[in-house]
C-alpha cells in the first residue's frame, strides 16, 4: 500500500475553550458590527501519513471504518444547471444511497428513507481570489475550497438538530428509530491533486474531537473538529473519477451496527465502552495537496439523512 506525507490544519487547544465553546460565524461583518471575532478557533498544521487504498477499496466498509467507495455513473452532466442537480442529481444519489444500504444487509433489512438536507460544490482555487469572493454559505452552488480541516460535519447533538430542523412534526418519531447522517462525496472531473483523505473512525478517540457551534443566519449547528494524534489511521483513494462515489459515515445511531463494531475492535471492557461512543461520531475527513497540478479539483457532496434500515 503505498503511502504520501499530508498537511491537515488540526484544531489546536485553547485554555479558552474551557470557559468558551469554539464557535465560528458565517455571517457578513456588518450582522455583528465587529463586537466579537467571527471564530475563536485556532488551527495547526501537523504530516500525516495516508494510505492509497486503490488496490484494497472494496475493504473498508460503513460500518465498520466509517466510510465506504463505490463506482457509479451518473446520468447528470451538467452541475452547473440548478434544476438539474435539485431535481436530478439529488434524487439519484438519495436512491443510490438507499439501495446500497439495503443491500449491505443483505435485502432483508427495513426499507431505509433518504433525505438531502444541504448540498455543497468545491473548487480549488488561488486562496487569494477564493478571499475577494463574498461567499453565500445558504447556496451550495457558491462554491467552497476543499476542507484542510479534519472534521466531522455533524456531531451527536447536531445530528438530532439536523432531523428537528428539516423533519418537522415528522421529527421526534424519526428520532425514536435509527437515525444516519451519510454524506455522498463525487469529484467531478479527474482528481490529481487536493484528494479527500478519511480516517478510520476506529483509530479516533473521543479525546479527539472537540464540538463548536457553526452560526449561520437562520441555524446554530454544531460540529466537530478534529486535534492531532499519531494513533489516528488516514486513507485515500488514488486516481479518482466521476465515476469514483464515496459514502462517509457522519452519525448512526443504531445499537446493533456499534455493538458490532464493538466486537471487531475491542479487547477489553474499557475499550467497549470506548468504541461505543466511536460508533456515534462518525468519520474525521479533510482534503490535502498532493501535487502542484493547475487542473482544479471539482467535486459535490450532498449530506443526506437516512431513517431505518
Amino acid at each position: 500500500m503505498a503511502v504520501v506525507d499530508a498537511s491537515f490544519q488540526f484544531l489546536q487547544w485553547q485554555a479558552l475553550y474551557s470557559k468558551q465553546k469554539p464557535y465560528e460565524v458565517f455571517l457578513p461583518a456588518e450582522s455583528f458590527q465587529n463586537k466579537i471575532p467571527r471564530s475563536n478557533l485556532v488551527f495547526e498544521p501537523h504530516s500525516v501519513r495516508v494510505h492509497d487504498v486503490r488496490t484494497q477499496r472494496d475493504e473498508y466498509t460503513l460500518d465498520t471504518h466509517g466510510f465506504q467507495f463505490i463506482r457509479h455513473i451518473t446520468m447528470v452532466e451538467d452541475f452547473k444547471d440548478r434544476t438539474v442537480v435539485q431535481q436530478s442529481y439529488i434524487p439519484e444519489m438519495e436512491r443510490l444511497l438507499g439501495q446500497h444500504l439495503s443491500q449491505s444487509q443483505g435485502g432483508h433489512g427495513d426499507a431505509v428513507r433518504t433525505v438531502c438536507f444541504d448540498f455543497r460544490l468545491r473548487e480549488s482555487i488561488d486562496t487569494d481570489e477564493f478571499a475577494k469572493r463574498n461567499i453565500n454559505l445558504e447556496d451550495g452552488f457558491d462554491r467552497l475550497l476543499p476542507a484542510t480541516h479534519p472534521h466531522i460535519d455533524q456531531s451527536t447533538r447536531g445530528a438530532v438538530l439536523r432531523v428537528k430542523r428539516h423533519m418537522g412534526e415528522e421529527a421526534e418519531k424519526l428520532l425514536k428509530g435509527r437515525v444516519r447522517v451519510i454524506n455522498v462525496w463525487r469529484p467531478l472531473a479527474d482528481v490529481r491533486s487536493w484528494p479527500l483523505a478519511l480516517c478510520d473512525a476506529r483509530t479516533v478517540s473521543p479525546d479527539d474531537l472537540v464540538t463548536c457551534d457553526i452560526v449561520r443566519r437562520r441555524y446554530v449547528g454544531e460540529t466537530y473538529f478534529g486535534k492531532f494524534n499519531p494513533a489516528q489511521k488516514w486513507h485515500y483513494l488514488s486516481g479518482m473519477t466521476p465515476e469514483d462515489v464515496i459514502f462517509i459515515k457522519v452519525y448512526d445511531s443504531d445499537q446493533t451496527v456499534q455493538v458490532q463494531r464493538k466486537r471487531f475492535y475491542c479487547n477489553s471492557t474499557q475499550d467497549m465502552c470506548l468504541t461505543l461512543l466511536l460508533c456515534r461520531i462518525g468519520c474525521l475527513h479533510a482534503s490535502f495537496q498532493l501535487t502542484d497540478s493547475p487542473h482544479p479539483r471539482v467535486s459535490i457532496e450532498l449530506r443526506i439523512l437516512v431513517f431505518g434500515g
